[in-house]
């Protein structure tokens, strides 16, 4: 779930950006409501997958309104990610993305096609991904784009809060009076219809019964399909609940209030974290008031565009970032270390995260807005239990509060009916999933809505953030148990396992860049590493050109040049430039089989700083440039013969050409 947030970067972050498209006008019916349409995918597919043989795509018609069947109509991008089991079960797992505004196709997509990802191995049946109304890839898409004009226009400024505050305002107005224009009810874009939508695909697709699983918002409309279409239900998974009887948006600066007193408390229960940040807390709370004194510049690159950006960050800002990094069970063992470093006001981790928060086009705030709006909205800032709050975080707290009114103001949508926030009771399996450090969505929200679900099973996950299927091998293995049997509790000893979070030190080298990019075949990664690759093959094949060359002397009984001191240290740097550029592959290689085996996506993995290989890969480009004034001594001074000679000068280019792919990968920094 997404919040309203702060000034700066936090402004980016919370109002989430836009695309760069128009969404389609809405139209009638011309084939029957409650339809589906095979179609080519609206999406980039993942990498490896192949259209047919690993998903099929189409749309989902359905009314605008469904209690006015005859009236407009809207289209829903529908991807069926087909099970590789040979004993496919029919019931499939229907997912729901969180925000609301998330688009669960551009989401799962990459989870379940991530080389890291055992998820749809482990479930045996179709997964299908929808983008809800008002998503994405549906029709018509609610995303402003308004939003990422203004990101791109104050992103290098020094905004007060009630500058940035009031040019959000104003886009938000702007894409309002757009998605009007275009003639799109956005009263029809609530929860009640999205559950709707949800029983039409079930029986569009001919499914007698569904696996619903619900992520954030996604529990909240789970929770609603529960309650209005029950009869296709035969399980329901929410992960990281939302209680249809609790403002989530009042107990947010309590529930952000706990996860930071769960990360301090952790910390100081590691060793390892607890000596190398003693004073975590008071980190923070300085690093936020000295840097809304005096902000800092960071550098952040847009990964579309290639621009980069030098963004200001202030106090508030960086505190915003944290609270958004601490949703991702990955980010989690780096957040002491961020804190840590912004103290020095280092921020070249925090570099790394920022793009993937800043720069996301996926989100619809139009559709966040009028879901919020029509179910949540219904509270006055006084209303939030700030007792007991950090000063920083309540005062943030009512600020959203304030800023979600002003913008409801605007959207200007119709108020569901007060049954929505009442509690769905149910006898229908289900498992509740929650995270011991999620900032939005706290344990007891979980334990809140199990009160009224007669066969509801409860776990809670040590060492995860805001959502624990897809980042979690424990949380997948019990989803799959919890699938095959829905009528007795799952086999969860794996939690007991988990030792928490394991916390990155200050002594981390971490190559984040190229092990993420490898590890979702990221072409951006893929060619510098090959071109590494490349010279590193050359390079290394002195090892077996010198020896071979060796063995040829010895049987055909020629003399090899008399050795000279010079000539013995320049193969030995050949040697050891080409150690060094092994042990990088074989880190990253490391970094990326990690991954795999802990199911975990994360971009934090690296080696202690320490490690003799690790300093011989920060030294290759003095290992080449040593290489090549040796290749200019070995022509004047006449160094073995001039096949070798030769042979050295390339061997002196490959050096070069490792070191340059190490600098375009960023690993020097």
């Amino acid at each position: 779930m997404t919040l309203a947030g702060r000034r700066g970067i936090a402004l980016l972050i919370i109002l989430l950006m836009a695309t760069v498209w128009f969404p389609a006008p809405l139209a009638r019916a011309a084939s029957p409501t409650g339809t589906f349409q095979p179609d080519a995918c609206m999406f980039e597919l993942p990498a490896g997958a192949v259209e047919g043989r690993d998903l099929e795509c189409g749309w989902l018609q359905v009314p605008e309104r469904h209690a006015q069947p005859e009236g407009p109509v809207i289209r829903l991008a529908v991807a069926i990610v087909k099970s590789r089991a040979s004993n496919r079960k029919p019931d499939p797992l229907v997912m729901l993305q969180g925000g609301p505004g998330g688009s669960t196709i551009d989401t799962y997509t990459r989870i379940l096609f991530s080389p890291g990802s055992r998820l749809r191995d482990l479930i045996d049946r179709d997964i299908v991904l929808f983008d809800q109304r008002g998503a994405l890839y549906s029709e018509p898409s609610l995303v402003c784009r308004e939003q990422l004009e203004l990101v791109e226009r104050t992103i290098e400024q020094r905004l007060t809060y009630e500058e940035s505050d009031r040019l959000s305002l104003d886009a938000t107005a702007a894409c309002h009076r757009r998605l009007k224009d275009e003639g799109i009810d956005l009263s029809a874009f609530n929860s009640i219809e999205n559950a709707a939508d949800v029983a039409a695909l079930a029986s569009a697709l001919g499914y007698a019964q569904i696996n619903l699983y619900g992520v954030s918002y996604g529990t909240l409309l789970a929770q609603h399909v529960m309650r209005d279409h029950p009869g296709m239900l035969r399980s329901v998974t929410l992960d990281a609940v939302v209680p249809t009887s609790v403002n989530y948006l009042l107990e947010t600066p309590r529930s952000q209030n706990r996860a930071y007193t769960e990360l301090f408390t952790a910390c100081a229960a590691d060793a390892g974290c607890r000596t190398a940040y003693p004073n975590l807390e008071q980190s923070l709370i300085t690093t936020i008031e000295r840097l809304n004194r005096e902000p800092a510049r960071v550098p952040i690159t847009d990964n579309e565009t290639g621009r980069t950006y030098n963004a200001v960050l202030d106090g508030d800002s960086f505190a915003s970032v944290v609270f958004q990094i601490m949703y991702s069970s990955s980010f989690i063992p780096a957040v002491p270390r961020i804190i840590d470093d912004a103290t020095r006001n280092d921020f070249r981790v925090l570099e790394r995260v920022l793009p993937l928060i800043v720069f996301d086009r996926t989100f619809s705030l139009g559709m966040h807005y009028a879901v919020i709006c029509a179910e949540d909205a219904d509270f006055t800032p006084e209303d939030a239990p700030l007792q007991g709050v950090r000063p920083f975080i309540a005062l943030d707290g009512r600020r959203s509060l304030e800023g979600y009114l002003e913008r409801c103001n605007i959207w200007q949508v119709d108020q569901l009916a007060p049954v929505v926030d009442e509690p769905v009771s149910s006898d229908i399996p289900t498992l509740v999933l929650s995270g011991r450090f999620d900032p939005i969505t706290p344990p007891e929200f979980g334990d809140v809505v199990a009160r009224t679900l007669s066969r509801a099973y409860v776990y809670t996950f040590p060492d995860t953030g805001h959502g624990a299927v897809g980042s979690s091998a424990c949380a997948d293995t019990i989803l799959k148990a919890f699938l095959d049997n829905p009528s007795q509790p799952p086999d969860s000893s794996c939690i007991a396992e988990s030792a928490g979070p394991r916390f990155i030190s200050p002594d981390t080298i971490i190559f984040t860049p190229i092990t993420l990019a490898l590890a979702t075949l990221d072409v951006a990664g893929l060619a510098p590493f090959g071109a590494f690759v490349g010279a590193l093959l050359l390079l290394l094949s002195a090892w077996i050109v010198w020896p071979l060359a060796w063995l040829f002397r010895l049987i055909t009984g020629g003399k090899a040049p008399e050795p000279s001191p010079g000539a013995t240290i320049a193969r030995w740097l050949v040697v050891l430039t080409g150690a060094a550029g092994a042990a990088f592959v074989a880190i990253t290689l490391i970094n990326i089989v990690q991954m795999a085996v802990a199911n975990d996506a994360t971009i934090f993995y690296g080696l202690p700083r320490s490690l003799t290989l690790v300093a011989l890969i920060w030294g290759m480009p003095a290992l080449a440039l040593a290489i090549v004034v040796c290749t200019a001594l070995s022509w004047t001074r006449g160094w073995w013969s001039g096949i070798g000679r030769v042979y050295y000068a390339l061997l002196s280019l490959s050096a070069i050409g490792c070191a340059s792919a190490l600098a375009w990968m960023g690993v020097f920094r």
